[in-house]
């Protein structure tokens, strides 16, 4: 029988083997058998990599972190309602610039 939208020849059951061209026949188990999970008889197993290991000890640190440290915040805040927090206009702007540079590269 032939296909006319793709005219392989295909065997009976509809199956081509992609490497030949030619249809598959019902015996042929070599492409069942890469396709079938190993027969291990116990649990499966994931190992990570030294890097993704560290990704996730960094994520569990960052969730026991607190997001603000409110004391300090407040202690900033103190000082300046009384003019004794020095601000630095240069280091503010160059500060700035250099975040936006990290940010392009």
């Amino acid at each position: 029988m032939t296909n006319p939208i793709n005219p392989l020849n295909r065997g009976t059951n509809g199956s081509v083997n992609n490497s030949t061209g030619k249809p598959q026949s019902a015996n042929n188990t070599a492409g069942d058998e890469a396709r079938k999970p190993a027969a291990s008889g116990g649990e499966d197993t994931v190992s990570l990599s030294q890097g993704s290991q560290q990704v996730i000890e960094l994520q569990q640190q960052l969730k026991s972190a607190p997001e603000v440290d409110s004391a300090k915040v407040e202690a900033i805040k103190q000082e300046i309602a009384r003019g004794n927090y020095p601000l630095d206009p240069d280091k503010i702007a160059e500060n700035l610039i250099n975040l936006e540079k990290s940010l392009l590269e």
